[in-house]
């Protein structure tokens, strides 16, 4: 099924002058790497209708006279009610979704059949500043040593296009958000204690006094995580990009490394290939 991109002269980007279109094309060239890594997870929409210059808003709930192949779940609120968020299970949803100006698709850590089991666990590794890049390699190496060799964990990392890394554990979905929440904020003081004029766990900004900042609170039920693969809305539209821990080795590496107008060399590396093979149980 052909989706067709309206206004696809439409600048999202003004430096870059890429336009929806680009956007557009991108996300029809990664779909066979993205989709499998958010298929059946709620997405919240992170919305630019006038470009990255515009106002930009979160939109969960999904909007009215929606195609028929776009499909939704229903997903109870915290307060009354329910509303219905998007699934991107295929192409077509992905192009349907960069037609609405959605740059930036965010996920769940569950699936909509165990939605209070997540089966990621995710460390957003967020540097102070842009040039503390190095640290955030440090700490991501630290993170995969702790829980690789001492909880017998698999890791994946990945860009997040804009500062920092996330590093994501594949879990069997066996432990609440609670629990996981809870077992990654004990490994992310173990390293905050080791070295605490590095690292915090400090969520507000006024005391981490210049150090990376760990944070576990992704690990939420209803919090949501960037989509492996997204464009995010800074100029240049930098990628949130899986890669591989040896390529994290490479000193002239950035967290914005990867973007619209170089991924084309990337689309035959899938760092994150059968990731859920590697899923195990938390052990508290």
């Amino acid at each position: 099924m052909k989706v067709e991109i309206t206004h696809p002269d439409k600048v999202l980007f003004p430096k870059g002058k890429i336009t929806k279109q680009d956007l557009a094309d991108y996300y029809g060239s990664v779909a066979r790497l993205m989709i499998p890594l958010i298929k059946n997870r709620p997405i919240s929409m992170k919305r630019y209708p006038r470009g990255i210059k515009g106002e930009g808003f979160f939109q969960k709930n999904a909007p009215e006279g929606m195609p028929s192949f776009v499909k939704t779940v229903k997903v109870a609120r915290r307060e009354k009610g329910a509303i219905h968020m998007i699934l991107c299970n295929d192409k077509d949803t992905l192009l349907w979704l960069a037609n609405q100006n959605c740059i930036t698709p965010h996920i769940w850590l569950s699936k909509i059949d165990k939605p209070d089991y997540p089966d990621r666990m995710i460390f957003d590794l967020d540097p102070p500043t842009r040039k503390g890049f190095s640290n955030v390699v440090e700490a991501a190496f630290l993170l995969r040593n702790i829980l690789e060799k001492s909880c017998k964990l698999k890791t994946f990392v990945m860009t997040t296009g804009s500062r920092g890394l996330h590093v994501v554990v594949p879990l069997k979905r066996t432990r609440t958000y609670d629990q996981v929440r809870e077992f990654a904020r004990e490994v992310a003081d173990q390293i905050a204690e080791e070295d605490p004029k590095k690292y915090t766990t400090e969520a507000r900004k006024e005391k981490r006094r210049g150090r990376l900042y760990l944070d576990v609170m992704r690990n939420s039920k209803g919090a949501t995580a960037v989509a492996p693969y997204s464009v995010r809305p800074k100029e240049g539209a930098p990628i949130a990009t899986p890669i591989s821990w040896e390529e994290l080795k490479d000193s002239s590496l950035r967290s914005d490394s990867f973007h619209i107008r170089n991924f084309q060399k990337r689309l035959r590396k899938n760092p994150w290939s059968g990731m859920d093979r590697f899923a195990k149980t938390l052990v508290q």
